[in-house]
């Protein structure tokens, strides 16, 4: 019987970031809500970088979780990232001798591991010490296998699901005047960090593209990547289209602004799973997305979403010029009720389940 947990994460919101890690948050909240499961949550709030920061941020992680691991009674050890937070993991397996569940997020695997080989090394040795790895998609399930000898019997594909209390349909002439958006223009949304992989340059130069006048386009977003900023806003001064940038909001308000908009764009290069895809569905917003990674699950190309192949700018506006042509409006709707029901299927009440399930089998 699974009754303590000790969860460690390198990403977690705090007050100053509301938004780093959300998902983790949304997953400790879910289980307080629906289980009876006691977790002790050990995390990293800071989202800065630069060597010092890091080594002071992540030594503080791993004294905090050791401290926690020899005055605190648990069952079961939880690590989301595989470095640097499952190398933690691994020494509070170690000092407590209780089993070790990893989860898999995308990043830590195709960047981090896959660019330094010592942190490969580490991060071979450390998934295959666990006792469960959790992946968030089939793509880096095959990754686990394929590149870092993961035994695939003891790998579980759960993804951090989506929250449908917060991401529901909301009446969109309601969201608009909360946001202060205007109700004559047919609003295109981008959600997500402005960097490379998020192929937000992809989306301004398909509105080149776009046939109809009335198309704003919202970036709701930090630019965390400065100069790719600057490439993006230089790129959007070449070509006519009214493109407005918001900085990133709080978590549940992102819902809000998935509802005002008429289509969702997600033009990324790689997504280990893509969640903002995921929770663009559950508000009813119709969705498309490059044919990548996870988003290869649940986006099905004119069936629960629309897809499109990495970097093609025509694609994309070919895909909002249809989403929002209103000779389409019947099918589109047909889209958006499946999108529903799949985003349903993965909602985070479920996922938790499933990994409830992962402790007891290895506690």
């Amino acid at each position: 019987m699974v009754k303590r947990v000790l969860m460690i994460s390198n990403m977690y919101p705090g007050e100053e970031n509301r938004s780093f890690g959300s998902f983790i948050k949304v997953h400790v909240d879910t289980f307080r809500r629906y289980t009876d499961l006691e977790q002790f949550v050990v995390v990293n709030t800071d989202q800065r970088k630069g060597l010092p920061r890091l080594i002071y941020k992540y030594g503080s992680l791993l004294l905090r979780s050791i401290w926690c691991s020899l005055r605190r009674k648990f069952d079961v050890i939880h690590a989301h990232y595989v470095f640097p937070t499952g190398f933690i993991g691994l020494i509070c397996h170690w000092l407590t001798g209780r089993p070790l569940v990893i989860t898999a997020h995308g990043s830590d695997v195709y960047n981090l591991a896959s660019k330094n080989k010592r942190v490969f090394r580490v991060s071979r040795f450390v998934l295959r010490r666990a006792s469960a790895v959790i992946a968030v998609s089939r793509d880096i399930r095959d990754e686990l296998v394929d590149e870092f000898g993961v035994d695939e019997e003891k790998i579980h594909i759960i993804n951090m699901g989506v929250d449908t209390s917060i991401f529901r349909p909301m009446d969109k002439e309601e969201c608009r005047r909360r946001l202060g958006l205007p109700l004559d223009k047919r609003i295109v949304l981008f959600v997500g960090n402005i960097i490379p992989r998020k192929g937000v340059l992809y989306l301004i130069e398909s509105l080149e593209h776009v046939k109809f006048d009335d198309v704003q386009c919202i970036i709701l977003g930090a630019p965390v990547d400065r100069e790719y900023f600057d490439t993006v806003k230089n790129r959007l001064n070449e070509i006519d289209a009214d493109v407005r940038f918001f900085d990133a909001v709080p978590y549940s308000e992102v819902a809000v602004w998935m509802n005002a908009a008429d289509v969702f764009v997600l033009p990324s290069n790689e997504e280990a799973f893509g969640l903002v895809a995921l929770e663009a569905l559950a508000c009813g917003t119709p969705t498309i997305a490059t044919a990548v990674g996870g988003l290869k699950e649940f986006i099905r190309d004119s069936e629960t979403g629309y897809s499109v192949p990495i970097g093609d700018a025509l694609a994309i506006a070919d895909k909002i010029n249809h989403v929002l042509d209103p000779e389409n409006r019947a099918e589109v709707e047909s889209i958006r009720e499946k999108g529903l029901q799949v985003a349903d299927s993965f909602s985070t009440v479920k996922q938790v389940k499933r990994i409830l399930r992962v402790y007891r089998d290895v506690a």
